[in-house]
Parts: C-alpha cells; structure tokens; sequence
C-alpha cells in the first residue's frame, strides 16, 4: 500500500527560504565586486531583512497543520508578521547604520524577493523532469 502524502507540502517553502538565505552572501559579494564594501554591507543587509520576512511567513504559515480556516489564519497571521519585520527592519536600518547605501539595500532587498518568484519556475521545470 502507499502511504498517502501529507496535507503541508513543506519542503517547497522549505527550499525557498534556503535559496533566499543563500542570495545574502551573493548580493553582498556582488555589491563588492561592482561597487565598494559600503554596497556590500548594504546590499547584504537589505537581503537579510527580506529573507527575515520571508523566513517568519513561511514558519507561520506551514508549521501548522489541520483544517483549512486554520492554515488560512496562519498563512494571514505570517503575511502581517512579515510585513511589520520588513517596516521595522528599514526603520532600524535607517535609524542606526551610518553610512549606508539606500540603493543597493533596496538592491539586495530585490534579489531575495525575485527568488520567490524564480525559485517555483526552477523547482516546476525540476520536478517534471
């Protein structure tokens, strides 16, 4: 007999965040190598405070499983959470760290945020094959 799969498919989400996590070295040795080490520290910082984001959604979200109003709460109540950490990382941010680069923060804010939209095109290719 086959075993069914579980309801919480994680390991999409899970694998998200990895390659999220991995984009914050990248833009900041990127930053070095196009710009100066201003561009590095602020690139990697703006990809931080995107993957801290996106990190606490996806915990919320999917740590979860049961019913579907109970997943939907979660899913919202991790949308919220990562929107107040996103404020509240480029207030800190722009409050505290002199000197900064505001553009190759947003920059590397960016990179991470495009693997959201990469990463499902890639593993859909991957898990056809």
């Amino acid at each position: 007999m086959s075993k069914p799969s579980p309801l919480i498919q994680r390991e999409f989400p899970t694998g998200l965040v990895i390659v999220q996590a991995c984009i914050i070295p990248l833009a900041a040795i990127v930053g070095y190598m196009l710009f100066n080490s201003l561009a590095a520290k602020s690139a990697a910082i703006g990809a931080f405070i995107s993957w801290l984001g996106s990190g606490y959604a996806t915990w919320k979200a999917f740590r979860l499983g049961g019913n579907g109003q109970l997943m939907l709460a979660s899913f919202y109540q991790g949308l919220i959470g990562k929107f107040v950490i996103v404020i509240m990382g480029f207030f800190i941010v722009f409050r505290t760290v002199n000197p900064l680069s505001g553009g190759s923060l947003l920059l590397g804010f960016a990179a991470v945020q495009a693997m959201a939209w990469l990463y499902p095109m890639v593993h859909g290719e991957r898990s056809k094959t």
